[in-house]
């Protein structure tokens, strides 16, 4: 893709509006139009201009968006109305400085144009010393920005989205909790993250809270669990007070509310909070919730919430790279007043990949390891610390869990796994099991196809390449709901193996 530096702020769309009316038609039509009033509708402006579809968009993020998810729909619709090859173009309204990627051009042979998002608030951490000083604990002070939760939860530090360390797998979710700040729900209401446990969630949700109170001085911002939520409820009903109950969330500027999955099999709870959740947008006051799976995959999930929550702003949250594990360790110590020596940075990194709540814990456990023997924070001693902890994420998986936990994924029988069937909703599983069997097991070929059925080595061969090819081809995975694609199942296996 083509990127320059220049945004014109003044754009104006051509006098095409007959051409225009009918390219927003048509991607009415392709895009569905709950997508196409979300994305190109208001505040968004579409023309005609020469060899170029320009776009106007009200931010970033927008653009950002629309280049990832769009583009190559956009411009093949917009091609076939002008008859020509296009360029497009996005011009940012109000955006007074230059910025990266304003321009794209069609890409033969791919369905999809993106631009990687440029998110400030990740400053590199400084170089350690060549001879780190021996440890000595401090006492971490809050950053002037934070503010805390009082009242009947316990008192403490709100975290906020500058101190949220970025990384491939969290950084449209950042992008999308800035914009909820920004904008309070304009550009999409509601915004629901969700990813893994231990891996920022509730940190976003903290920064959410913290950056609408910070911008909009005065502002009623209830931040919440769910469980919390559904505890109120019920005591409201006992005491006989839903009134108060209803007039407190009903009349809020903000809900958030964390680990909403918790709601699922929970009825009664799930209608009152159905309830909340169309006053609130109804009134346009913004939502933000966070869940462990994806709305389609929480079955005991009323389908009035599902589908409330998929009309929204849906950001998954991924297991972070080793550059971005790297990078939490220095952040996390040096929020301690610590500068993690490089090498120590890059063991915990190395061998922790689970959550960032590990790496933490993992940073905790060498600081407490130093102060306590009263030595520096060198490799030898992150090893003392950390040798129980990386042994026990480092042991050969069990043939019988791998099956397991694809077996409580795909919801199947083990025997039904195992069995001759070639039915595609067994076969694929099965060959799921196969490749993570090699990845994660010490077990050989031929120990891995007796135990799946009695098949030969050739057929785990086989499976595993089988999956390779999907993992490269970016394979959909329709077939089992909430999840988008093939490495995103496998993602959730891992996860459910602790690896």
């Amino acid at each position: 893709m083509a990127s320059g530096p220049r945004v014109n702020t003044d754009f104006r769309p051509p006098d095409n509006s007959v051409a225009s009316s009918g390219l927003r038609s048509a991607l009415a039509d392709r895009l569905g139009l709950a997508r196409y009033e979300l994305w190109f509708g208001e505040g968004v402006e579409l023309g005609f201009d020469g060899d170029a579809l320009r776009i106007e968009v009200p931010s970033p993020f927008f653009r950002d968006w629309i280049q990832s998810h769009f583009a190559s729909t956009v411009i093949e619709v917009a091609e076939a109305l002008a008859g020509h090859p296009l360029t497009l173009k996005f011009d940012i309204v109000g955006e007074g400085q230059p910025d990266l990627g304003d321009v794209v051009h069609r890409t033969p042979g791919r369905n999809r144009t993106s631009t990687p998002l440029a998110i400030p608030g990740g400053a590199p951490m400084p170089p350690p010393t060549p001879a780190p000083p021996a440890f000595r604990p401090q006492t971490p002070r809050a950053p002037a920005s934070q503010t805390t939760v009082t009242g009947t939860e316990q008192r403490r530090i709100l975290r906020s989205l500058e101190d949220f360390v970025p990384g491939t797998g969290n950084r449209l979710a950042l992008a999308a909790s800035r914009e909820m700040v920004e904008t309070r729900g304009y550009a999409f209401n509601p915004l629901l993250i969700h990813g893994g446990v231990g891996l920022g969630k509730t940190h976003l949700l903290e920064g959410i809270a913290h950056g609408l109170r910070k911008r909009f001085p005065g502002i009623n911002v209830i931040q919440i669990t769910a469980e919390a939520f559904t505890n109120a409820f019920l005591e409201a009903m006992r005491a006989n007070a839903q009134s108060s109950f209803r007039s407190r969330f009903r009349g809020v500027e903000a809900l958030i509310v964390d680990d909403v999955h918790f709601l699922a099999s929970k009825r009664a709870t799930q209608d009152e909070f159905l309830h909340t959740y169309n006053a609130l947008l109804s009134a346009g006051r913004p939502v933000v919730l966070s869940s462990d799976q994806h709305p389609r995959a929480l079955t005991k999930l009323s389908d009035e919430l599902a589908t409330r929550f998929l009309g929204g702003m849906l950001v998954k949250v991924e297991s972070p790279d080793a550059a971005t594990r790297r990078a939490i360790v220095l952040s996390k110590a040096a929020a301690r007043g610590i500068e993690m020596p490089e090498p120590v940075a890059t063991y915990i990194a190395d061998h922790l990949r689970h959550s960032v709540r590990e790496l933490e814990g993992a940073v905790h456990s060498v600081m407490a390891h130093a102060s306590l023997i009263g030595r520096r924070i060198d490799l030898n001693l992150a090893r003392l610390a950390l040798g129980d902890s990386i042994r026990s994420t480092t042991q050969a998986i069990a043939l019988k869990d791998i099956e397991q936990a694809v077996c409580k994924l795909f919801r199947i029988d083990a025997d039904l796994l195992r069995s001759n069937s070639r039915s595609r909703s067994v076969a694929q599983p099965r060959m799921l099991a196969m490749y993570l069997a090699r990845q994660y097991s010490s077990a050989a070929y031929s120990e891995i196809g007796r135990h799946f059925g009695g098949r030969n080595h050739s057929t785990v061969i086989s499976a595993e390449k089988k999956v390779k090819a999907w993992l490269k081809s970016d394979l959909q995975a329709a077939a089992l709901p909430g999840f988008e694609t093939m490495a995103d199942i496998i993602a959730a296996l891992e996860r459910n193996l602790g690896t």
